[in-house]
């Protein structure tokens, strides 16, 4: 995806580096090749079941304080992901959560989330923390993500940052 002028780069730039002290982050990647509109963090692979192959988390802010936030895990060639998004739009209001495992607008819910972006992360990380402990209760029997269906488990923390 080409870089938009309108990319906070200073913003994604801290978000990064908050994101590579955490021990759930194994690399980040600022701006890579083919994705030079966003951060890419990919996590460790120790803190899932091992039917999770890989996960990341790929975050877009811009200057007006709009982003897109999401979450991927990879599962034996399926996906299982989820969006947080504040931006204009025409199928829900401005900022609105796009459901697991396949975000798109027909299943997108309106949201509110707080102001700084920073805070928006700390929500979705607090979600990524509960699906894997969700991950790891169901090991034995793993819901894969074509048998998923989103259910609001995770409560409101992913469409209010209670």
């Amino acid at each position: 995806m080409e870089r938009a002028d309108d990319l906070n780069e200073e913003r994604l730039r801290m978000l990064g580096r908050f994101l590579a002290n955490l021990s759930l982050v194994e690399t980040v990647q600022y701006f890579p090749a083919g994705k030079e509109d966003r951060v890419v963090a990919d996590l460790e692979t120790s803190y899932y079941p091992d039917v999770v192959d890989s996960s990341r988390l790929e975050l877009r802010v811009r200057l007006n304080g709009d982003f897109n936030f999401q979450y991927f895990e990879d599962w034996s060639g399926e996906q299982w992901s989820c969006r947080w998004d504040r931006h204009p739009n025409t199928h829900n209001t401005r900022e609105h959560f796009h459901v697991p495992p396949d975000p798109h607008e027909e299943a997108a819910v309106d949201a509110s989330y707080p102001s700084e972006s920073s805070d928006v992360l700390r929500c979705v990380l607090e979600t990524v923390e509960r699906r894997i402990n969700d991950l790891w209760a169901t090991t034995t029997d793993p819901v894969f993500p074509s048998e998923y269906e989103f259910d609001d488990e995770y409560g409101s923390t992913y469409l209010h940052g209670d």
